[in-house]
């Protein structure tokens, strides 16, 4: 809720929007990469705090990596993309 938005779970045919968007679907992929990567970060962060605590960092860092996977992230998108059209060439 930091910009206003709210966001909702994901619809029963989430995996179905995505799968059709290859794009989106590789977008996707590499924001779970980076949450990932920014849960090692943060760890020293978390560390001892009760559940809301780690609630609250885990939306936050799934929201910030979704946004920095749209913002461009850190290119395994472009290369997932790259590969599957190398594939299929």
């Amino acid at each position: 809720l930091m910009d206003g938005k709210i966001y909702l779970t994901p619809s029963l045919n989430y995996l179905q929007d995505y799968t059709k968007d290859k794009k989106k679907l590789a977008q996707e992929f590499e924001s779970m990469l980076i949450k990932e990567l920014l849960k090692e970060g943060f760890k020293p962060l978390i560390k001892g705090k009760g559940f809301q605590h780690q609630m609250y960092y885990d939306l936050f860092l799934e929201n910030l990596s979704r946004h920095l996977a749209q913002s461009g992230g850190i290119g395994m998108a472009k290369l997932i993309l790259s590969s599957i059209k190398d594939d299929k060439s």
